[in-house]
């Protein structure tokens, strides 16, 4: 249990980050709320069964002064963090390196790496002793596929970031670590789906290379990080955890078929 600590959550209106919220907040903690929309945020606290109510903050972490200006409100309101679960992300299906054009490269790179370090470089004042600080990557951060750069370099950035942030934080008791998820069932990818010519076959298509057969939930990766987050990991730093059915196992065993 981690009950009256301290939690922000990014990406909390929805998807992975809804859960961690709902999660959090069911053992008591007092969750801080980060992301763009204010209404969605809103409809997340209103499901939490907790005594204190999830705290929704409209951020934009493409903005320093945005992200600046939220954690001014947390020192205010909380006067410290024992937790940060940064979730927020975006997904773009780029062109080829030979096509990718900047703004596209640039608004990944925001959101999902230098995002997370504005919002580490801000929290890390505020961090107690014995604080966690969890991040969330992907699977294409660790392998190479055609078409989707700028989120995979963001990711394995992440990993990056998580690592230092782990080597820096450990003389003050600070742990960090990074969730590498595979494909799972957030609105996210369930917009890309129907976005498609044939959103069945999309699913399908994805879902082939995952030996466990299936997308895992939001809430199976909310276990994860909300238990990287508690104390029950507390010997547990600079560690990288993947949650992908599989899915790194597979395409080896494919590579090792065809060698």
């Amino acid at each position: 249990m981690r009950t009256n600590k301290v939690a922000v959550v990014t990406g909390a209106s929805s998807g992975i980050g809804a859960a961690v919220v709902k999660k959090l907040a069911s053992e008591q903690c007092k969750v801080v709320m980060l992301a763009r929309s204010l209404d969605r945020m809103q409809h997340v606290a209103a499901e939490c069964d907790s005594d204190f109510k999830p705290v929704p903050i409209q951020v934009d972490l493409k903005d320093t002064n945005s992200v600046k200006s939220a954690f001014e409100v947390i020192r205010k309101d909380f006067k410290h963090v024992d937790i940060l679960c940064a979730v927020a992300g975006i997904f773009r299906e780029s062109a080829p390196i030979r096509d990718q054009l900047d703004s596209e490269w640039d608004d990944v790179m925001e959101t999902n790496l230098t995002g997370v370090m504005r919002c580490i470089r801000s929290v890390w004042t505020l961090l107690a002793q014995g604080s966690s600080i969890v991040t969330v990557g992907s699977v294409l951060g660790q392998m190479s596929q055609p078409d989707v750069g700028a989120y995979a370099v963001s990711k394995s950035g992440l990993a990056a970031l998580t690592r230092t942030a782990a080597s820096e934080g450990v003389s003050r008791g600070i742990r960090a670590n990074l969730i590498i998820p595979g494909m799972v069932d957030t609105p996210m990818n369930q917009k890309m789906a129907n976005a498609s010519d044939d959103p069945k076959k999309w699913w399908k298509t994805r879902l082939s290379s995952i030996p466990m057969g299936r997308a895992a939930q939001p809430e199976e990766i909310a276990e994860a990080i909300c238990w990287l987050a508690g104390d029950d990991a507390k010997f547990v730093t600079g560690a990288e955890i993947r949650l992908d059915g599989g899915a790194l196992l597979g395409l080896q065993t494919k590579l090792n078929k065809k060698i």
